[in-house]
């Protein structure tokens, strides 16, 4: 029975996946103009209108507000998009791994809570893998940009188990696999950092925000109505608790900017733009030029 449930999952349509990749990248229209030379996904309107203060004048003030820099480089990224082409290699050849490491409803009410983490790792079939792997490209670069490599990794895993969480705990989809969940934290997580940032950011000429907010909201809409189609796979209630988690996440652990005055090593404070969220996680951000460009501007006290 549960090789027929595996045959079954493995059987996506091909119209769900051009429709989900379509939504995806119809989200991130206005913010995904990310150039692989200087890896830097923000658009250019925003970059331009931020002046960066030199990363060898900042240092930290204290605990809880240090310099906002944006992350060049998006390494999570590329080894989850990694992992996902692994693991869906190694599976074709082993049924029974994909099964035992599959999002199993029954398998869980025996205490297999892994399978709430592992099952976001597994793809149906190739053209679940595309689309899955084709929407991380596309956002995480962005995300993790502006979050950070660590904030970005527990973002994405969090928001990949609170999906599984939420169908588990309401009786849907017995038996699922996919990074959906964790997508959706994404983009649930970027609106929170869109709409608690909005203000610093349009003062710094920002635009289409209001827009990405508002394709956001579609995406997520045009994605339920889709799950609610006759016939279709897609699992709705995992998309939904991935994107509650990710929103959640970046409401407690995402960044939450201002201006402040932060010491510079020249001697004097400066007026920079510093980030405080809520929760932080453990850890330093990175600092220097090479990992991270900080944002703010510039302004010394006479």
């Amino acid at each position: 029975e549960s090789t027929t449930q595996g045959q079954r999952l493995a059987r996506t349509g091909t119209r769900e996946v051009h429709l989900k990749l379509h939504c995806y990248r119809g989200a991130f229209g206005p913010w995904a103009a990310f150039s692989r030379r200087r890896a830097m996904p923000m658009s250019r309107t925003v970059l331009l209108s931020l002046l960066a203060v030199p990363a060898s004048a900042l240092r930290d003030s204290d605990g809880s507000a240090r310099p906002y820099r944006l992350q060049r480089a998006s390494p999570v990224t590329k080894a989850l998009l990694a992992a996902n082409v692994a693991s869906f290699a190694v599976v074709q050849r082993r049924q029974r791994l994909f099964l035992a490491l599959a999002k199993s409803n029954a398998a869980l009410a025996r205490g297999q809570y892994y399978r709430l983490a592992s099952s976001c790792l597994l793809h149906a079939n190739a053209a679940h893998l595309f689309v899955n792997s084709a929407s991380l490209h596309n956002i995480g670069p962005v995300v993790e940009a502006h979050f950070g490599s660590t904030r970005f990794a527990a973002l994405y895993a969090a928001s990949g188990v609170c999906g599984n969480v939420l169908s588990w705990s309401l009786g849907r989809a017995p038996l699922s696999v996919g990074a959906s969940g964790a997508i959706f934290g994404l983009l649930g997580g970027w609106a929170v950092f869109l709409a608690s940032n909005q203000r610093v950011l349009e003062a710094r000429g920002a635009r289409n925000i209001g827009e990405s907010l508002s394709s956001l909201a579609t995406t997520c809409a045009l994605n339920a109505a889709l799950g609610l189609s006759p016939g279709s796979r897609l699992d709705n209630f995992g998309h939904a608790g991935g994107a509650l988690g990710g929103m959640a996440f970046g409401a407690l652990c995402g960044p939450r900017l201002r201006e402040a005055w932060v010491p510079l090593r020249a001697g004097g404070p400066g007026l920079a733009l510093v980030d405080q969220p809520l929760l932080r996680l453990p850890g330093r951000q990175p600092s220097g030029r090479r990992r991270g460009t900080p944002v703010g501007r510039q302004r010394r006290r006479a």
